[in-house]
Order: structure tokens, then C-alpha cells, then sequence
């Protein structure tokens, strides 16, 4: 997120309401989430998606991030980590770490950033399409399966 982004303040009780109310998802769609045992900085996860999405391999390392992060709870902030995502998704491990270290990666990172703050999004999850936007301010915003089939294209 962008360091001058001032996405609004969640309420009190917050945490537990969402821990609440993923469980209650997790029961009632049977998907596999595990939240994160600790909040960690995606932003070199982010630099090798840059990466990965210049070699063609952007979905499947896309994937391999959330499931580090949501299923088995990995440490993305750790490079070896990430060239570990990076080697299954077909990106050769060398290159890779080199990229990470990339300023070009980076650049193109903050370009995003940049077009985000331009466009407001200041909240995670959000998504800017043709068919429409979403953010997600607070878990009580999340949209039904119906709704997300309206506005992101399968």
C-alpha cells in the first residue's frame, strides 16, 4: 500500500468480528483458509510477481502467494521463501533472486502503487474492471459469489 494512503480506521472489535465471520465463511463454503499467524510485508512478494509476470509465470506464482499466505502460512518476507514459490511456478531460482534485488521490479511496483493512489483504491481486497469495482473496507462489505460473477469476468 502506498506509504500516504489513509484507508479508514476499523472499528473496535474488529478483529474478532472478522475472525468470527471468516470462520463462518470457511463453514460454510468449505474453503481452506488459514489466516496468517502474523501480519508480514508483501512487498517483495509483490517485486517477484513483477518479476514472474515479465516471464509469463505471473497466474500460478499469483496462487502460490496467496495459498503461502492463506493456507500454509509461509514467511513471504523471506526471499528463499519466495524462490521456492518462484522454482514451482517455473521461474529458474538465480534469476529470480536477482530480480528481487532489481530496481526495475521495484519501479514497476510503485508505478502500481502510484496508479492506485490515483485511483483511491486504498483498501485490500479491491478490483477495478470493466464491469465495475470493489473494496473492501470492512468483512461486512464482502460480496456474494453472485455479485462477483457480475462484476469480474471468468
Amino acid at each position: 500500500m502506498p506509504a500516504d494512503a489513509r484507508p479508514p480506521a476499523k472499528p473496535e472489535g474488529y478483529g474478532e468480528g472478522a475472525k468470527s465471520f471468516l470462520e463462518k465463511l470457511v463453514d460454510k463454503t468449505g474453503l481452506t483458509i488459514q489466516p496468517p499467524s502474523e501480519k508480514r510485508s508483501t512487498k517483495l512478494a509483490h517485486i517477484g510477481g513483477m518479476y514472474a509476470k515479465s516471464q509469463g509465470k505471473f497466474d500460478y506464482y499469483h496462487l502460490r502467494i496467496f495459498q503461502a499466505i492463506w493456507e500454509k502460512d509461509e514467511n513471504i518476507e523471506d526471499a528463499d521463501v519466495l524462490a521456492h514459490i518462484a522454482e514451482e511456478a517455473g521461474l529458474d531460482r538465480k534469476e529470480f533472486m536477482k530480480a528481487l534485488k532489481n530496481s526495475e521490479y521495484e519501479n514497476l511496483l510503485n508505478e502500481d502503487f502510484t496508479s492506485a493512489a490515483q485511483n483511491k483504491i486504498w483498501t485490500i481486497p479491491s478490483y477495478v474492471g470493466d464491469k465495475g469495482e470493489i473494496q473492501v473496507h470492512h468483512y461486512k462489505d464482502i460480496p456474494s459469489l453472485d455479485e462477483l460473477r457480475q462484476i469480474i469476468s471468468f
